[in-house]
């Protein structure tokens, strides 16, 4: 009863932790907001995710020796390249199976991909936030209470940092751009830009963890969240559901502002219309609210015991 209580305490935590910042990414979009069917695909792609990269580190032994202890080369060495590089790599691969392909009701604008790969992220952090509170505090199960709960906080503070949301965020800022320009010559220059910058982003972040203590790591999360605010503030301000909100409101002139001003792909009455419906049809509170309490800690489960499979299965192989 203690281990399956911590193990449904840990699945909570680390949804609970994600969530909040997913749920303020989401809300951040000031015009339209995208329907929960599709939120929910992209944050559970990003759940998903894991079970790749566990296989990648069964598989590829150079990945799995982890850890970021040693002088600071074997420190950048584990931060970027056995960290960031396939796990990054992944979760780009997740958005362009999921998001890239959502119709224009659900992906119409530049800051959609920084909503989508953020709820990747989100997703991402929330099974590995459970992962390593789980994880390190389960082998203190017997121990002195007092110990495990020192522990147990101790982990769950060090998890409570916004990494891979901002990190996924920022990099969804390029995805952005590629989306929405008809040059596969830019278009493949801005993926390329996204990966490096979640690359880089991830590193940075694990360094700063790993090697500069705390206080250095808060100083790292405030830089990438006012990265992310600029940029997102950039997008909104050429947001076309922006233009059409303010034609709405009465204050500039739809005919001459908004055209002069126009540099979408498609037309401003496409954009018209889906303003007007504000957000695309999705599955209503209640489905969310029952999915969040009770489907939610059941995917995780599951996850977890796949992930757990799989990697008995890949040391049987190997051996």
């Amino acid at each position: 009863m203690i281990i399956l209580g911590l193990f449904f305490r840990s699945i909570y935590l680390g949804w609970f932790l994600s969530l909040a910042y997913a749920l303020f990414l989401y809300i951040s979009d000031r015009y339209k907001r995208e329907a929960f069917t599709n939120v929910g695909i992209a944050f559970t792609g990003g759940v998903v995710a894991t079970v790749f990269i566990g296989l990648l580190h069964g598989l590829i032994p150079f990945l799995s020796e982890s850890g970021f202890s040693g002088g600071f080369g074997a420190k950048a060495l584990s931060a970027f390249v056995r960290a960031a590089v396939p796990e990054e790599s992944v979760k780009m691969a997740i958005f362009f199976l999921t998001a890239w392909n959502f119709q224009l009701e659900d992906f119409s604008e530049k800051y959609d991909a920084m909503l989508y790969m953020g709820l990747i992220g989100a997703g991402f952090g929330a099974y590995e936030d459970f992962s390593y509170i789980f994880g390190h505090t389960f082998p203190l199960i017997g121990a002195e209470s007092a110990e495990a709960s020192r522990a147990f906080q101790f982990i769950t503070w060090q998890r409570a940092f916004p990494g891979h949301i901002l990190i996924n965020a920022v990099s969804g800022y390029f995805l952005g751009q590629a989306k929405f320009t008809k040059d596969n010559g830019k278009k493949w220059k801005l993926i390329g830009a996204s990966l490096g910058v979640a690359i880089l982003a991830h590193g940075l972040f694990n360094l700063a963890g790993s090697g500069g203590g705390t206080g250095w790591l808060i100083i790292y999360v405030l830089a990438l969240g006012r990265v992310f605010f600029y940029l997102r503030s950039d997008l909104l301000q050429d947001s076309p559901y922006r233009l059409i909100e303010r034609y709405y409101q009465g204050t500039n002139l739809y005919s001459w502002e908004i055209m002069s001003r126009w540099k979408e792909d498609y037309s401003i009455e496409t954009y018209t219309k889906l303003y007007e419906r504000k957000e695309s049809a999705s599955m209503g509170y209640l489905p969310v609210f029952i999915s969040i309490a009770v489907l939610y800690p059941v995917a995780i489960s599951g996850v977890y015991y796949l992930n757990w499979l799989l990697s008995r299965a890949i040391s049987i192989f190997i051996n």
